[in-house]
């Protein structure tokens, strides 16, 4: 095997390590149709995590069955505490630090006697900000990734020095 091979599956093991290790955040989207009350709950496993939710009120072909009224959202951490409210809305954008690991809520109320339709996202990530550096014991992860590229290059240069022979 030539160098630019080594180089080429050492590339390729690198972009694979890192689509592993980015691939550890969480996203969920769901589409609903909501008549009185909904509640999602989402499991943080992080403390420190950032959540990301956002929703969008679908507006409905049938202009009698429209309602401009919104829907309320309640978000509420792992131990019942309100996070965040929010009402009579028809889209919203929201971001919060978990400071607690476990189900957070999110629970939509509709007032309109009609049925609505909700696109719902959540989006966990695990460092807000690219300057902010891991705690102790966060490693693992790390390590669970970068150990099988570690061993892929290992493997690959041995054969060379092998071949060299």
């Amino acid at each position: 095997m030539e160098l630019s091979s080594v180089r080429r599956a050492v590339i390729a093991a690198v972009i694979l390590a890192l689509c592993l290790l980015f691939a550890t955040e969480e996203t969920e989207a769901i589409r609903l149709t909501l008549d009185r009350e909904e509640c999602f709950s989402h499991d943080v496993q992080y403390e420190g995590d950032t959540v990301h939710a956002s929703f969008v009120v679908i507006k409905t072909d049938s202009q009698w069955q429209y309602s401009d009224d919104g829907v309320d959202l309640v978000v509420k951490g792992p131990a019942g505490e309100q996070i965040q409210d929010f009402r009579d809305r028809t889209s919203e954008k929201l971001e919060f630090v978990a400071h607690r690991k476990g189900l957070y809520q999110f629970c939509f109320t509709n007032k309109s006697p009609y049925h609505e339709t909700i696109d719902f996202d959540v989006h966990v990530g695990h460092f807000a900000y690219f300057d902010q550096h891991a705690k102790d014991g966060e490693q693992h992860r790390f390590f669970l990734v970068i150990e099988p590229l570690f061993l892929f290059i290992y493997c690959q240069l041995l054969d060379k020095l092998l071949d060299a022979e």
